[in-house]
């Protein structure tokens, strides 16, 4: 089944949303709590039954409770994706979610790539950089 690029989602504040050829933009804002990182990891795993694809996440202002933290860690999987790219995250923010790549694979996962940047037009040049020197099977 192809992807409906048309595709937005909402939970509370947080936002996604798809854009061809495989990226889905999240934009996350406050405190994530648990029942977030529920709605975000579903949706991860729903797409990811279409294939692998880039997450560019804005998670600028934003805070990982450590409820959420620990669902994300449990749940979260690297396969999912092509790549990560984090816009706007502060020092504790990086920390935390290398210690999230980290915890996926040492439970199995792939090892994933994972930039930080920020800017969106930082993002953007990473992904097609990325795509360029990973191209599909």
């Amino acid at each position: 089944m192809a992807r409906d690029w048309e595709q937005e989602w909402s939970h509370g504040e947080q936002r996604a949303w798809l854009e061809a050829p495989d990226i889905l933009w999240a934009r996350f804002r406050g405190a994530i709590t648990e029942d977030t990182s529920r709605w975000s990891c579903g949706l991860y795993k729903t797409l990811s039954a279409d294939g692998r694809f880039y997450l560019a996440a804005d998670i600028t202002d934003s805070q990982l409770s450590p409820e959420s933290r620990r669902y994300l860690v449990d749940h979260a999987k690297a396969d999912w994706f092509l790549g990560i790219v984090y816009i706007g995250a502060a020092l504790e923010q990086k920390a935390t979610t290398k210690s999230l790549m980290v915890g996926s694979m040492l439970s199995g996962g792939r090892p994933l790539d994972v930039r930080y940047v920020d800017t969106l037009d930082e993002a953007r040049a990473w992904l097609q950089e990325h795509r360029a020197r990973n191209p599909p099977p």
